[in-house]
């Protein structure tokens, strides 16, 4: 009489999803997810070559999805978002660019006022 054998049972590694990716630009695996509980927008950056992008965060998402979207954006599959930050540095620096860009064009034109006046002269 000889005994039953039993099955041998493989188990299953299940293994869990990476933290740190690799980077499109510069090759490196240093690219992170940061991500704040409550926010709608995570931080996507590369510590090696300071490549950043921000973006959407879905309740169904994990850090895979949002590294798959700033690989798209880097990789110029996908285009960007623009976000607007709250921040009053922010603001304050665009209000200089707009009020630089507006003083440049007034000056430019006063610039090009003679030069097409000398033309209608001669």
């Amino acid at each position: 009489m000889g005994r039953r054998r039993r099955k041998i049972v493989k188990k299953k590694i299940i293994k869990p999803p990476p933290k740190i990716f690799l980077c499109p630009i510069c090759n490196v695996e240093a690219v992170t997810v940061k991500r704040i509980k409550g926010e709608e927008y995570v931080e996507v950056s590369c510590s090696n070559c300071k490549a950043k992008a921000r973006v959407r965060w879905y309740p169904a998402y994990s850090e895979v999805d949002a590294y798959s979207e700033f690989y798209d954006i880097v990789t110029g599959r996908k285009k960007v978002e623009v976000v607007e930050e709250t921040t009053s540095q922010s603001k304050e620096t665009t209000l200089e660019i707009e009020e630089q860009s507006i003083q440049g064009s007034g000056n430019e034109a006063s610039d090009e006022a003679p030069v097409e006046e000398a033309g209608e002269q001669d």
